[in-house]
């Protein structure tokens, strides 16, 4: 789908995600560009109850969600796709047409860089996001790391 490209972590522990959140806040990596947790679960949930978002009522029958774990049914990626409800422990962003800027794209490629052994995965438009956002240098460290890509 387009440049959309995610970066999975190999531990989803809650702890590794908030440790690696952290880390992109120093990296001054834009606040959007964050690793799913729990908690963006349960963010969710507590807009749907209250009425605010957009939840389509085909995708979510309000007369069947009752609790977390029936939302948990609804807000999911099987049910909704990794480009709308991406996987705990991952961080999605689109690349193409300027969707994440070249600023975001070169933090997140230096972040990369600079954690490779912590990712589990890297999914999508990787080339072109290597291109955009990574030095030649960064990109020699991400093909000699043995991830999958």
């Amino acid at each position: 789908m387009g440049g959309f490209t995610s970066i999975s972590l190999k531990d989803k522990s809650i702890r590794n995600i908030f440790t690696h959140n952290a880390k992109l806040r120093v990296a001054k990596v834009p606040k959007e560009y964050r690793f799913i947790s729990e908690e963006d679960t349960i963010i969710e949930y507590e807009y749907f109850k209250a009425g605010e978002g957009v939840f389509p009522e085909d995708q979510f029958p309000k007369d069947k969600i009752y609790s977390l774990e029936d939302f948990k049914k609804y807000w999911s990626t099987e049910a909704l796709g990794e480009c709308f409800c991406a996987p705990i422990g991952a961080l999605t962003f689109d690349c193409y047409f300027g969707r994440t800027s070249n600023r975001a794209l070169r933090k997140l490629g230096k972040y990369v860089a600079e954690n490779i052994d912590a990712f589990e995965e890297i999914e999508g438009s990787f080339s072109t996001f290597m291109e955009k956002g990574m030095t030649e240098k960064e990109r020699k460290i991400v093909e000699n790391s043995g991830i999958k890509i």
